[in-house]
């Protein structure tokens, strides 16, 4: 069988294929209870062809993570570029986060249990993403201190921290359904707006007003 090559259309099609599938796979039977011929089923094609795309299985969840974990890193680099309060930057942050969940819970769920939560997974280019991504947060608590919107005391690096670890618990509550289960379509919405709102009370200057 000839090799796909990497530059074609057709070659990123089948990748994405697989990484489709294989969120599929890992959050039906998690990462340890799952295979490559099973990613190989799910998305129709041959165990042999799964190998010229990936070298193996943990190679795969690498993929994973690091290319979804890239968007919510352009979100964060975006959404600072672009400039606002720091009240509409962690509205578009905790609501994009919260969408993915409401889109994809299945790679968030992945990405969530498998990657963030794993000592395995989350090191070398998973943990250099994850730091880009605490060093994006701390650079718009940094800039908004400037500007006089985060009180002089709090620390941008604890405060990124803490902004992530509610971001997290709050999507891990969503996968581990009996943590956050509810059926009211406002959850997430609310959700959202509750981690703003609490960190907005933690870091900003209280209004005048």
């Amino acid at each position: 069988m000839a090799k796909a090559k990497k530059d074609s259309a057709s070659y990123e099609d089948r990748r994405r294929q697989l990484l489709r599938a294989a969120t599929v796979v890992f959050a039906r039977g998690g990462y340890l209870g799952s295979r490559v011929g099973d990613i190989a089923r799910e998305a129709g094609l041959s165990y042999g062809l799964v190998y010229h795309y990936f070298e193996n299985k943990e190679a795969i969840l690498n993929a994973l993570f690091q290319e979804n974990w890239g968007l919510v890193l352009k979100v964060v680099t975006d959404v600072h570029a672009q400039g606002g309060t720091l009240r509409h930057k962690l509205e578009v942050i905790a609501g994009f986060l919260v969408e993915a969940w409401r889109q994809q819970p299945d790679l968030v769920e992945v990405v969530m249990l498998e990657v963030v939560r794993s000592p395995k997974f989350l090191e070398k280019a998973n943990l250099a993403a994850f730091l880009e991504l605490l060093a994006g947060l701390e650079a718009i608590f940094a800039h908004h201190k400037t500007t006089g919107e985060v009180r002089d005391d709090v620390d941008p690096k604890l405060a990124a921290i803490l902004l992530l670890g509610q971001l997290e618990v709050l999507l891990t509550g969503f996968v581990a359904r009996q943590f956050l289960n509810s059926d009211d379509p406002t959850l997430l919405d609310r959700s959202r707006d509750a981690v703003v709102s609490v960190m907005l009370g933690g870091v900003a200057v209280p209004s005048s007003t």
